[in-house]
């Protein structure tokens, strides 16, 4: 199925190039969006938001992504998050984290 196609099937008001940045992680969809493709792809919506895409290697040992060194991992989808939140919220989100991380550090200390 072309990303133009999905777009028809899903009804929404939306490019193909919009499909597009979801599938490269530089924009993330709303929850109706994803709802709407699930539909079409007759898949749970809990599978689109499995990380990988739904491969299964991730939850065995010695395969998959848990390999990769965390910033390939979790680098493009917290980029893709960053992004598309607006400045003030930007510093609100480094700020907790830093706040996760100092309480994690205490908790070991």
């Amino acid at each position: 199925m072309t990303q133009q196609e999905l777009v028809e099937y899903t009804g929404l008001d939306r490019s193909s190039s919009y499909i597009s940045s979801i599938e490269t992680g530089r924009t993330s969809p709303t929850l109706y969006e994803l709802e709407q493709i699930a539909r079409v792809y007759q898949v749970p919506l809990h599978e689109l938001l499995q990380e990988g895409g739904g491969d299964r290697r991730e939850a065995t040992p010695g395969g998959g992504a848990e390999n990769e060194p965390l910033a390939d991992r979790l680098g493009p989808r917290l980029a893709a998050l960053y992004e598309n939140l607006p400045p003030e919220d930007q510093e609100l989100a480094v700020e907790f984290l830093q706040l996760l991380a100092d309480r994690q550090r205490r908790q070991r200390g």
